[in-house]
């Protein structure tokens, strides 16, 4: 995974992979929790760097780098086949979990920097902000500006890893306003189509146009398992609710674990049968894996279930990871050999899936502010980041006139060819 990484960062910023921007933290996530299971350090002045360095000139994962690199790169209408923009609630969310990952674990804090629990605590102030009533009567919208195409949208991985960033912080920092915000995100959910509770079916996505009323019906495990973390957390902290835990967990047991391949391995079924998971999709499963860790050590009742789930899947990792001379992973563990399928985030998926068994091994509880005193919260004033639409303008300078001349005889060229072709058509 780490040679993967090294490969891909873009022009070698660290902590940003080419084409993405979260998959990174999330690989963050995942490091420190292997090494807080593991005790292999080896990566950790890494993880440590580059996950700071992502947290931007304000320490919110919301940096004006990426921000200006996303706008500088979004489609323009008469060029296309340019890199998607993608800047989600769901992406700055990630960075919240490793930040939280690394508070609950005791990684060690940066000097003369914010603790970890205090860049996590910025994005969930962040993303609060953006809580949207205008719409559905609340929720969070998928995307964060109106530009993008997925802000109508309000889908279950934005909102369910806000549900579980606030559980988790709740926990950690013994705060009520965080487990108050987790159950006004669980409710609100639970009231629209994201979460049917009379079958614990977990959809991926509603659409504010349709006043939350449809769903998009894609199976995916980390929308399961995000929300099943920060249940887990929350009956954990409060005491309640077994009944979403046991609900969530039987679910995600019937959705993700086909009897194709035994019943004990976990399987991404909505593309991994015809092998047409896109990078996003791959990384899927290592998360919630771990989260199903969590689940069996902070809700002791369902480790029984869980344990021959993980430790399933972790044998048949065994078997998948077998490709090349590397050992290089594949996408289906369910195989016995190396179906072919390699990059980043299928070792990194797999590599949460080895964690999950060694959380299991050490069953040591996720930290709190008791057990960690030096990741305390602080305040972080980050100017009101959050409402200020990236594509506001700004001083324009001699490389930015010189760029805009060059767009402008290329949008020219293309608007003449066009009107030519159209002449000839006639």
């Amino acid at each position: 995974m780490m040679d993967f990484y090294a490969q891909n960062q873009t022009e070698g910023i660290p902590g940003k992979l080419t084409d993405t921007w979260y998959i990174a933290g999330a690989m963050f996530m995942t490091l420190i929790q292997y090494w807080a299971t593991s005790g292999v350090e080896q990566y950790n002045k890494v993880v440590s760097h580059d996950l700071m360095f992502q947290s931007g000139e304000n320490y919110d994962y919301f940096s004006s780098n990426y921000s200006q690199w996303l706008v500088g790169l979004r489609r323009v209408p008469w060029i296309d086949d340019m890199v998607n923009l993608d800047q989600g609630n769901d992406d700055q969310m990630f960075w919240g979990l490793a930040s939280i990952t690394a508070s609950e674990t005791g990684f060690p804090e940066v000097s003369g920097k914010p603790t970890w629990t205090s860049l996590a605590r910025t994005v969930f102030n962040m993303q609060i902000e953006r809580w949207d009533e205008t719409a559905c009567n609340g929720g969070l919208r998928w995307q964060i500006w109106p530009y993008q195409a997925g802000y109508t949208m309000k889908n279950s991985i934005s909102n369910g890893g806000l549900f579980e960033l606030s559980a988790r912080l709740a926990r950690f920092t013994k705060n009520e306003t965080y487990a108050e915000w987790a159950e006004k995100i669980w409710d609100w959910s639970a009231s629209s189509p994201l979460i049917l509770t009379d079958k614990w079916y977990v959809a991926d996505s509603t659409s504010n146009e349709n006043n939350c009323k449809d769903s998009g019906n894609n199976q995916w495990t980390y929308n399961y398992g995000t929300f099943l973390s920060g249940a887990a957390f929350m009956y954990n902290y409060v005491g309640y609710s077994i009944r979403r835990v046991n609900g969530l967990l039987e679910s995600t047991f019937a959705t993700f674990f086909p009897s194709t391949y035994g019943g004990n391995v976990l399987s991404e079924v909505a593309c991994e049968p015809i092998m047409s998971c896109d990078r996003n999709q791959l990384g899927f499963k290592g998360y919630t894996a771990m989260w199903l860790a969590h689940t069996a050590i902070l809700v002791p009742s369902t480790a029984e279930r869980i344990t021959p789930k993980l430790q399933g899947s972790a044998e048949a990792i065994a078997k998948q990871c077998s490709g090349e001379s590397e050992n290089l992973c594949g996408e289906t563990w369910g195989k016995d050999t190396w179906d072919g399928m390699k990059g980043l985030e299928v070792q990194m998926a797999a590599l949460g899936g080895i964690t999950s068994n060694l959380m299991l091994l050490e069953s040591k509880s996720p930290q709190t502010i008791d057990t960690n005193p030096d990741a305390a919260e602080h305040h972080i004033d980050n100017n009101e980041n959050s409402s200020k639409d990236p594509t506001k303008a700004k001083p324009i300078e001699t490389a930015d006139r010189a760029g805009a001349w060059i767009l402008t005889v290329m949008i020219a060229a293309g608007a003449i060819g066009a009107v030519g072709w159209l002449i000839k058509t006639q």
